[in-house]
C-alpha cells in the first residue's frame, strides 16, 4: 500500500473528533490482512478485512468481543468499522472451506460452534452483539 496523499499514512483513514482533550484523531477504515498458507489465524483488533488466498485448509478465530468493543477510538490498532469481514479471495473455499470460530465461549448467531465459508470467492461479515456474548452475521 502506498501514502497516495503523503499525509504520513499508508491505510484509508476517516478523522474522528474525540472532544477537546483529544481533538481530531485519525482512524483507519478497514484495516486488511492478508492469508496466504493454510493453518490457524487468531483474528486481533488490527482486522477489517481478511483476505483468504489458500489452496489449503484455514481457520480463523474472531477476536474477543468483549475486549475488542471497548477499545479506545484513538487506539491505532482499532478499525473505524466495528466489523470483521472474512473474503475468499482467491476462489478455493468451494475446494477447502474457511472454518471461523467464535473466541472461547462466544457464539456467532447464537451458535457456539464454527461457520465455515465454503463457496468460491465467499464473504461474511460479522458484526459485534451489544450485549457482548458474540458475533452475529450480517
Amino acid at each position: 500500500m502506498a501514502d497516495l496523499d503523503q499525509g504520513g499514512f499508508n491505510f484509508q483513514k476517516v478523522n474522528a473528533y474525540l472532544g477537546p482533550s483529544l481533538g481530531w484523531v485519525p482512524s483507519r477504515v478497514k484495516p486488511e490482512r492478508f492469508i496466504t498458507v493454510s493453518g490457524t489465524y487468531n483474528a486481533t483488533p488490527d482486522d477489517g478485512i481478511i483476505f483468504v488466498n489458500v489452496s489449503g485448509s484455514v481457520i480463523i478465530t474472531l477476536p474477543d468481543v468483549t475486549a475488542w468493543m471497548p477499545e479506545p477510538a484513538y487506539n491505532p490498532a482499532t478499525a473505524f468499522e466495528r466489523t470483521v469481514w472474512i473474503k475468499d479471495l482467491g476462489g478455493h473455499a468451494g475446494a477447502f472451506p474457511i472454518q471461523v470460530f467464535p473466541f472461547g465461549s462466544q457464539a456467532i448467531d447464537t451458535l457456539h460452534g464454527s461457520i465455515s465459508i465454503n463457496v468460491n470467492n465467499g464473504i461474511a461479515r460479522f458484526y459485534p452483539l451489544a450485549d457482548l456474548t458474540g458475533w452475529f452475521l450480517g
